[in-house]
């Protein structure tokens, strides 16, 4: 899998992604964060105090909760794919 090369929180609960193979794209983590209770999150202050882990491949908040970084690329390029073809749908 391609490896994350930067990572950014965006307002409203968005992270923007890129990876060392070109793959980049924002992700909007607000239905995940309501489904999971991840409730932390929803406070912008906590929600910006994310960082990459290294050994594990994950994005990380300094109040435990942890995103596997292989799905998010997926999604990204799952959306990139939709988007060139020209299907809409809602990315729940």
């Amino acid at each position: 899998m391609p490896k994350l090369v930067s990572v950014e929180s965006c307002d409203s609960l968005k992270i923007f992604l890129k990876y060392d193979d070109g793959v980049e794209g924002q992700v909007d983590l607000t239905k995940t964060i309501e489904r999971n209770f991840f409730d932390e999150l929803k406070d912008f202050n906590e929600f910006s105090k994310l960082f990459y882990d290294n050994n594990t491949d994950e994005l990380c908040w300094s109040c435990g909760v942890r995103m596997c970084t292989n799905a998010l690329y997926r999604q990204i390029s799952l959306l990139s794919l939709m988007n060139r073809l020209k299907i809409n749908i809602d990315n729940d």
